[in-house]
C-alpha cells in the first residue's frame, strides 16, 4: 500500500520532469539554429530586392514590407530553408513544405526607422522565428531578431 502511494506521487513528478527536459531540448535546438535561419532570411530579402528571390516577392529598397501581407518562410529542423508559407498556412500551422517536415517558421517584416532623421533611410527588419511550425500561430513560441537594412 505504501509503495502504491509513493508511485502515485513520484510518477507525475517524473513525467513533468521529462516534459520539461523535452521543452528545454526544443528551445536549445531553436536557439542553435536561429543564426542560420536569420542569415538565410536576410539572404532571401537581398535576393528579393534584386527581384530574383525564389520565395519572396520583389521588394524595393527602402520600402516597408510584411506589414499587411504576411511574409513567412519555413525551415527544417536543421535550419534548411524549405520555402514560402502562404498566410493561411501561417495562421493555422503547417506540417510540410516542399514535401519536407517544417519545424520553424520565420515571419519577416521591415518598417522605416524614424529615430535618426538626419541619416539616410533605413528599415528596421524583424525576423520572428516561431516553433513548432505545425502549431497554430497563437500557440507557437517565438524569438525575435532585429537588424537594419538600407
Amino acid at each position: 500500500m505504501v509503495s502504491i502511494g509513493v508511485l502515485a506521487i513520484v510518477t507525475p513528478l517524473s513525467l513533468a520532469a521529462l516534459l520539461q527536459a523535452g521543452e528545454s531540448g526544443s528551445a536549445s535546438r531553436a536557439e542553435t539554429r536561429a543564426p542560420l535561419i536569420v542569415e538565410n532570411c536576410m539572404a532571401e530579402l537581398n535576393l528579393a530586392r534584386q527581384g530574383i528571390s525564389e520565395y519572396l516577392p520583389t521588394l524595393q529598397a527602402g520600402e516597408k514590407f510584411g506589414d499587411g501581407d504576411v511574409l513567412c518562410l519555413a525551415f527544417g529542423g536543421d535550419g534548411k530553408l524549405l520555402g514560402k508559407v502562404d498566410p493561411g498556412a501561417y495562421e493555422s500551422g503547417t506540417k510540410e513544405v516542399a514535401s519536407q517536415d517544417a519545424v520553424f517558421l520565420a515571419k519577416l517584416s521591415g518598417v522605416e526607422d524614424e529615430s535618426r532623421k538626419d541619416f539616410p533611410l533605413m528599415l528596421t527588419v524583424k525576423v520572428s522565428i516561431e516553433r513548432p511550425a505545425v502549431a497554430p500561430r497563437d500557440s507557437r513560441r517565438a524569438m525575435d531578431f532585429y537588424t537594419k537594412l538600407p
